[in-house]
């Protein structure tokens, strides 16, 4: 292998907004090649940044200025590898205040690949409103007042227009950042949400308005025509998968009557997964609205949707709604209709809030009043709305919540806290809130597949369906070796399968790339080793073992900041047994296969930590 970082750009941004400093850096090709690139080797920048008097403070402040902020590719973004146009952002939480990541695709990560960097780490505080712009290797912190306070599209349109170049593209927060709602999300592409874990909430919190990006530096490959060759085998693979045509004709939401069957799809706040699912499936919506298909660079699969609907009298180009978007503002919240799930997701998108956060925090609102839950000390919070109209089913009062939270107005102002504030402010029973670690259940319910939520208990960064889609193993949209597909409503003697498949998508999102091929290790190995010319990437065992050092690492970083073992919880309201649909009478008790878990992990059982011999191991 030549001297040379083959597949990467070598070069790391530090930018300090509060010194205004910029200080280019090489990337040390030993962490490259124990941490890939993407959100482990960001996961290994924040480490090494962060010392034992800044996780004190953070501790107490998780947007705290020395909060490092991270955008970063990997040596498989935009390659021939399929679905490789992903980024990955990386930040310590605001919602959960642990280890935070989110990933998204479109185009502004094949500009962020391009442009000279294979990391942007930002610290510090500006003073005022900035954006940066990034062109080929040059960093410039521009003035972003007379952009705060705009939405993401016209963020977009004025930088562009302020750079004279309509092809930049950019990544930009909302209202939704700039009043730090706990779980704000980072657009780019006009509609492409990076949504979780609240990192445009630390954007916003560092008033950086944006990021602009463009480039077209060429980065050299160890095995150029290696990584065709590869790329193109993983290809035909994807071609024959049954899934991919599904995502492809109807998107994501081919999955809607499917998981209702399946007691997959949460209804009213968790309570139920039966409901009238043909009403909110793909082929409903282009039934009833002109649907086109939206790509991400190079990307043959194309699951996302563009939607022309009237809003207001006006014809919008809405970006989805794809399936967590409609389950969490859909039947979650008791809705039906296409049309006020339509126009919750275009604010979503314009302002820039993560859908499943808020769904989840607007309908536990309703579940208590419905429930008549301390609804007295609820009242306390409503200004403008009657507690009576609190209630399943009402789109209009989505549609005030959403802008109540992005405003922080009313009581909008505790829900874009979350749901673990909301219980504690309510005074309400904490086994009641949807969320581990902080953050909200996704639209997988648990109890319809086991494996899953042991996997939500056990995520690097609390409930997420994409760092572990165990449900697509034991739903057949996945397969690999070792990896063991059995008994939905079970998980014994699977824990390891568990454990594999996330250190699986560690590496996904480290690569970066997409989920969805779910493509297989020994291609992945090949496509690295042809991509970075390391040897260790190209072995299964050892390429494995880079996505359980990046899983282990980022635990390291959560207990740091607080994180045990009584923080890997799923509470009672997604595990006790509901009536009837497709996962009725499924109660949750996963305490053996926890301490299994921990056991096959390396992970202390008192604390939660990763044992000294695991760090060892891994060379951590």
């Amino acid at each position: 292998m030549s001297e040379k970082l083959l597949g990467y750009n070598g070069k790391l941004a530090y930018i300090d907004l509060n010194s205004k400093k910029i200080e280019v850096k090489d990337l040390n090709p030993k962490i490259a090649e124990d941490y890939i690139g993407g959100a482990g080797l960001s996961a290994k920048l924040t480490y090494n940044l962060l010392t034992d008097s800044d996780y004190e403070v953070l501790k107490d402040d998780s947007l705290s200025a020395n909060n490092p902020l991270i955008f970063a590719t990997g040596p498989l973004t935009g390659t021939a590898t399929p679905s490789s146009s992903r980024y990955s952002i990386t930040a310590i939480s605001p919602l959960t205040g642990i280890w935070g990541e989110t990933t998204s695709g479109g185009f502004f990560p094949l500009a962020l690949r391009r442009s000279g960097f294979d990391a942007i780490i930002i610290t510090g505080q500006a003073q005022q409103p900035v954006y940066l712009h990034i062109n080929n290797g040059e960093v410039n912190i521009k003035d972003a007042n007379e952009l705060w306070g705009k939405n993401t599209r016209d963020t977009i349109e004025l930088i562009r227009k302020e750079l004279t170049d309509d092809k930049i593209r950019v990544a930009c927060i909302g209202k939704g950042g700039e009043n730090l709602v706990n779980y704000a999300c980072v657009i780019n592409d006009e509609g492409r949400a990076a949504g979780r874990c609240g990192l445009g909430t630390v954007m916003g919190k560092k008033r950086l308005k944006a990021i602009a990006v463009k480039g077209n530096k060429s980065i050299e490959y160890s095995d150029k025509e290696g990584l065709m060759k590869e790329g193109k085998n993983a290809l035909k693979m994807l071609d024959a998968s049954f899934a991919v045509s599904f995502w492809n004709h109807y998107g994501t939401l081919c999955y809607t009557d499917m998981g209702m069957i399946l007691g997959d799809v949460p209804v009213n706040y968790y309570t139920k997964t039966e409901f009238a699912a043909e009403t909110l499936t793909g082929r409903t919506l282009k039934e009833r609205y002109p649907v086109m298909n939206y790509a991400c660079a190079g990307c043959t699969i194309g699951c996302g949707r563009t939607t022309m609907a009237d809003i207001d009298g006006s014809e919008v180009e809405i970006d989805g709604p794809e399936y967590e978007t409609t389950a969490a503002f859909g039947p979650m919240c008791g809705i039906l209709d296409f049309e006020p799930i339509l126009k919750a997701n275009h604010i979503c998108n314009l302002e820039g809030i993560d859908t499943i956060s808020s769904g989840v925090s607007i309908s536990f609102l309703i579940y208590l009043c419905e429930k008549k839950i301390n609804v007295d000390k609820i009242s306390t919070y409503l200004k403008d709305i009657p507690v009576e109209e609190i209630k399943w089913g009402n789109d209009k009062l989505l549609l005030k919540l959403i802008n109540q939270i992005i405003n922080r107005e009313g009581i909008g102002n505790l829900l874009a806290e979350g749901v673990r504030k909301m219980a504690k402010e309510f005074e309400v029973d904490p086994e009641l809130a949807a969320h581990v670690k902080g953050l909200e259940v996704p639209m997988h319910d648990p109890r319809a597949y086991v494996g899953q939520a042991l996997s939500y208990m056990t995520c690097c960064v609390g409930a997420n369906h994409n760092k572990g889609d165990f449900f697509n193993i034991d739903g057949d949209a996945a397969s690999y070796a070792k990896v063991r597909k059995g008994d939905r409503f079970s998980v014994d003697g699977r824990e390891a399968a568990v454990l594999m498949y996330q250190d699986i998508t560690n590496i996904y999102d480290s690569a970066t790339v997409c989920q969805f091929p779910h493509i297989k290790i020994p291609i992945l190995g090949r496509l690295f080793k042809a991509a970075t010319g390391f040897n260790s990437l190209g072995n299964k065992k050892t390429l494995l073992i880079a996505g359980e050092r990046a899983n282990n690492l980022k635990r390291v970083i959560s207990c740091k900041l607080g994180c045990t073992r009584q923080d890997d919880h799923l509470p009672k309201i997604v595990t006790e047994p509901i009536e009837s649909g497709g996962a009725a009478g499924i109660k949750i008790d996963l305490e053996k296969n926890l301490k299994t878990y921990y056991n096959l992990r390396g992970w202390d059982w008192e604390t939660g930590a990763p044992s000294n011999e695991k760090l060892e191991q891994l060379g951590i």
